[in-house]
């Protein structure tokens, strides 16, 4: 007998049991004469085995279809702030700004600047040289803050206010 080479199609083709009963004797014939075919058909056996292993299908539910279709016509929920408190979190968003802006207004906090002196700790290190000191102003800080306070109040303000009442009006036109 001839030995024929085989190809991968041919031997995947009889690891999944697919082809008719003649081409699967053809098959298994050769490979019972081929070395080299054999040592292929083990390879690719190992390969097919370890996908079969890693591809395990899973079966959804049997009202998985029902409870899609259930749920395309439900609005999302994007709120991660409840209303009732995204508005007291603003208003003492607003509270804090408004104390703050009037320190910094009020030219009280002119004289609040002050040295942090790092020179005489006790820590001594060759390896990093430390400022003598660090400057500290506490109007920049306020400034800084009330910069900060107010896109956190733009986006509270967006978050708890704006964003419902224009889901709810794009309701009403859909």
């Amino acid at each position: 007998m001839t030995m024929k080479n085989l190809t991968d199609d041919e031997l995947l083709r009889y690891l999944d049991g697919l082809g008719t009963v003649a081409e699967r004797e053809n098959v298994k014939d050769e490979l019972s004469e081929n070395p080299g075919a054999k040592k292929r058909m083990d390879e690719l056996q190992a390969v097919h085995f370890f996908l079969q292993k890693l591809n395990r299908v899973e079966q959804p539910a049997k009202n998985f279809t029902e409870k899609v279709m259930a749920g395309l016509h439900v609005k999302p929920s994007f709120g991660f702030l409840s209303p009732k408190n995204g508005l007291l979190l603003l208003l003492g968003l607003m509270v804090a700004s408004g104390f703050a802006i009037t320190l910094v207004s009020s030219n009280a906090l002119d004289q609040w600047h002050t040295l942090f002196n790092i020179g005489q700790v006790p820590l001594k290190n060759n390896w990093v040289k430390l400022p003598s000191s660090i400057p500290f102003d506490l109007k920049m800080t306020l400034k800084i803050f009330v910069m900060a306070s107010i896109v956190l109040g733009f986006v509270l303000l967006d978050r708890t206010i704006l964003r419902p009442i224009f889901q709810k009006r794009s309701a009403r036109w859909v």
